[in-house]
């Protein structure tokens, strides 16, 4: 649990000095065509990449006879996201996203090397909320760093067995109590991405980036069971739920809103009053 806590501070801190200087620097630069009172849709697909570098690759357990794992594989996510600009750097971004996250559980016996798997997915919605800040690297491209939270949403347990059904898991949803039956639907972390966007003036921005997602929680409670020739062994795992991912996105050209002048800036002839 300590070494779980001391992932999420050392994220914040690195985090949060990155977006502080990103900050600064859009600040110092500039910028001249901007995003304030710009409100704009766009979708995006999103590619999730297996990486043990941050925890989401491979997660082991040993039982009494067969070491247990399961390995994220290559998932995938899309949806639709809205963009609203509050100021020249700064603007706010949201959305919604299905998110498809495959995995393979294993079973191997160290000493004989008798081994079995078995494939599932877990589906979840997700729905994004991040402050996004700008950098002008060149006069239509520019570089993104966004920092939020998003809450997350599983529908369903799941469960599967290998193809001589040998090997059996279950994952349940893990819940917010010791009771299954607080919202074990629901998760909530912290999300950050960074990118570079072309934008144009007529038909819209492209952007590409990646994104990383960090759980408050687990997601799931996985039960191996691997059961063959009167011999059974078990093992239990936590899938975290966390991810990595490459980014595309399509923004639709919007022009800025109109904002309409108060009384008191205009001359008294064009006052209403």
């Amino acid at each position: 649990m300590q070494s779980y806590l001391d992932r999420i501070l050392n994220f914040l801190k690195h985090g949060l000095l990155r977006l502080l200087f990103i900050v600064i620097a859009c600040f110092w630069f500039g910028n001249s065509f901007c995003q304030e009172r710009v409100t704009t849709f766009g979708l995006q697909l999103k590619p999730l990449v297996s990486s043990n570098l941050l925890g989401t690759g491979i997660a082991q357990t040993v039982g009494d006879t067969f070491d247990f794992d399961v390995d994220q594989r290559l998932g995938y996510a899309f949806g639709g996201v809205m963009r609203k600009g509050l100021t020249p750097w700064l603007s706010i971004e949201t959305g919604i996203n299905f998110v498809r996250r495959n995995y393979e559980a294993r079973s191997f016996h160290p000493r004989n090397g008798n081994f079995d798997t078995t494939r599932f997915r877990i589906i979840a919605y997700e729905i994004p909320v991040s402050a996004l800040v700008f950098v002008r690297l060149a006069e239509q491209v520019y570089m993104d760093a966004a920092f939020g939270l998003s809450v997350n949403m599983f529908p369903s347990d799941v469960s599967s067995t290998s193809f001589d059904q040998d090997l059996f898991q279950r994952s349940f949803r893990n819940s917010w109590a010791e009771t299954s039956s607080v919202l074990p639907w629901l998760n909530v972390g912290l999300i950050a991405n960074v990118g570079f966007e072309y934008r144009t003036r007529e038909i819209g921005y492209f952007y590409f980036g990646g994104s990383y997602l960090l759980p408050f929680k687990p997601s799931y409670n996985t039960f191996l069971v691997h059961e063959k020739n009167g011999i059974r062994d078990e093992g239990f795992l936590r899938l975290t739920g966390n991810y990595i991912t490459l980014d595309f996105r399509y923004f639709f050209h919007e022009e800025p809103e109109e904002r309409e002048i108060p009384d008191d800036e205009l001359p008294a002839w064009m006052r209403k009053n």
